[in-house]
């Protein structure tokens, strides 16, 4: 089995394809994004690749910091992974300009002030590191018995992509 990625290493992918994004739309507007359709390719990427880091931080991590929107990040992920035929571009500039800068600054904050050997050695990550694990033990049982990935996510609550991962 893979080892999983910290909390710390989540953040800083967060914070690099925040600063790609920033990159590649300085000095840009929206009818640059439209026109430009390497431009727009590498930003969606960008905005998936911080929801899936941010669907990896542990839930513990989450918790302790309410104040960044955790479900809203994941849930833009979703929908440029799943409903990319709905993709409305004007969505995705106004996260770009409104969004994207304060989150840079909230996770630099993140790495700034969090003691990471204190909190990887925190009883409530190490407990969550643990669950985890054993849940992908039994999903590994479970998929190598046959049942469907779908199934076998709805009783784990693990994803149907770490599921397929095993």
């Amino acid at each position: 089995m893979r080892e999983l990625l910290r909390d710390r290493e989540r953040l800083e992918h967060i914070a690099k394809s925040a600063d790609n994004i920033a990159r590649y739309t300085k000095g840009k507007s929206f009818d640059d994004l439209q026109s430009d359709d390497m431009m727009c390719y590498a930003v969606v990427y960008n905005i998936l690749a911080i929801g899936e880091a941010a669907y990896h931080l542990t839930h513990a991590f989450q918790k302790e910091h309410p104040n960044t929107q955790w479900d809203l990040i994941m849930r833009m992920r979703n929908i440029l992974a799943h409903d990319y035929y709905k993709l409305k571009l004007q969505t995705v500039w106004e996260v770009v300009v409104h969004d994207l800068p304060s989150l840079r600054e909230q996770v630099a904050r993140y790495l700034a002030e969090t003691d990471w050997d204190e909190w990887e050695n925190s009883e409530v990550r190490i407990k969550e590191t643990v669950v985890h694990k054993s849940l992908m033990q039994t999903a590994r049982r479970m998929k190598d018995d046959g049942l469907p990935i779908k199934q076998i996510s709805r009783y784990t609550g693990l994803t149907a992509d770490e599921i397929k991962g095993l």
